[in-house]
């Protein structure tokens, strides 16, 4: 009898169109033994498009792919609520030839206009107003304070816990551009990831009682621990006070900051109209600052820091919050021609590191929307 685990495998092999002779027989006997068996061919489908055209697995996270897929077939019956990107009677009247084709075609539409992914880079102002950029940059500065930093494109930058000559706060602030993101160490061996439109002012050397410093946009934070001094995060009127732990910090927008925490406890509190709520491992806090509210939940946090490892993890997102990631990431403008589209729920885990092109391929083939790129702009509306 062949294994759910064999049937899995026979399915993606045939879609991806590395089938043998032996596996595309046993197949096409296995979908004619039962309704059952073709119904769950039409959920492996149905994933295969949602997770994205799987022939191309350098686009995809590939183990959470298959792990995603095999769920749909070796777990309990769920509620399929996606939408089925193309005909199941097309998909098994004509196989992979009608999913080559179709990919191909539409590959070749795609390379009129090529809009690449973000890359590695910043600008860089020092405490005088001096302005580096830091793209494919390797350089060694010194700071008034007689600090040194080290800007290398690839590790990012580094700063030394060199003596500092006096205990002023000297600060530096890092800008990262849409269609950008860079990384880099404070002085106290902190480190920090910086996502596309993101800004960062930090101290050159934490010469005062606290760490503090300001960020506007996302980043994630490995705190390094000092239990005398405690690292404190500004996001607008949002402070939020560690010691030693990780963490991510969404702060695109001041009525809705969203902070994941990844291990150990911080606390978080809006100015002083709020008492400090404390957050735990795997929590999510939403934060209102204008309103002064702020709520939490248990999350999977991952889907919150997969950028970090050059992911898109979309986890029942509406698409104009998918959207919002994109344009800072591919540095375009959105226009939705359907606002309806707006409220479209998707679910995806693929790289950041492809043409937006594929990545629209994707979530157009799995969705009830269309896509269409005009330079920089991507119109967005119903099929």
């Amino acid at each position: 009898m062949t294994s759910k685990e064999d049937i899995l495998h026979d399915v993606l092999d045939y879609l991806n169109g590395k089938a043998s002779d032996d596996q595309t027989k046993n197949l096409k006997e296995w979908l004619v033994d039962s309704d059952e068996n073709k119904e769950q061919y039409r959920e492996i489908v149905r994933a295969y498009y949602r997770l994205g055209n799987i022939q191309n697995w350098d686009q995809i996270n590939v183990l959470s792919a298959k792990r995603r897929i095999n769920s749909k077939i070796t777990g309990k019956k769920r509620i399929v609520q996606w939408s089925v990107a193309a005909s199941i009677a097309l998909l098994l009247g004509l196989g992979l030839t009608f999913l080559v084709n179709n990919f191909t075609q539409e590959q070749k539409l795609a390379q009129v206009t090529r809009i690449e992914p973000g890359q590695k880079g910043a600008e860089l102002i020092l405490s005088n107003g001096k302005k580096y950029q830091v793209m494919n940059t390797q350089k060694v500065l010194k700071e008034k304070d007689g600090s040194t930093l080290q800007i290398d494109t690839l590790k990012g930058i580094v700063y030394n816990k060199d003596a500092a000559k006096s205990k002023e706060l000297i600060y530096n602030t890092i800008k990262v551009a849409r269609g950008q993101e860079f990384n880099l160490q404070l002085a106290d061996g902190t480190k920090v990831w910086l996502n596309a439109d993101s800004e960062l002012k930090y101290p050159v050397q934490f010469t005062g009682k606290s760490r503090k410093v300001y960020l506007k946009g996302e980043g994630y934070f490995e705190v390094a621990h000092n239990r005398q001094k405690a690292f404190i995060v500004n996001s607008f009127d949002q402070d939020l006070r560690v010691y030693g732990t990780k963490f991510n910090v969404n702060a695109y927008d001041k009525r809705l900051i969203k902070t994941v925490l990844v291990e150990g406890s911080i606390g978080v509190k809006i100015a002083e109209r709020t008492e400090e709520k404390r957050m735990q491992a795997g929590d999510l806090l939403n934060a209102n600052t204008v309103e002064g509210n702020m709520t939490t939940e248990q999350v999977d946090v991952y889907p919150y820091i997969a950028w970090k490892d050059g992911n898109f993890l979309f986890n029942n997102e509406s698409l104009e919050e998918i959207m919002l990631r994109l344009e800072r990431w591919y540095n375009v403008k959105v226009f939705f021609a359907d606002n309806s589209a707006r409220d479209i729920q998707f679910i995806g885990d693929m790289k950041r590191y492809t043409e937006i092109n594929k990545l629209l391929y994707f979530i157009e083939k799995s969705s009830g929307v269309k896509f269409e790129v005009k330079e920089d702009v991507v119109i967005v509306s119903r099929k």
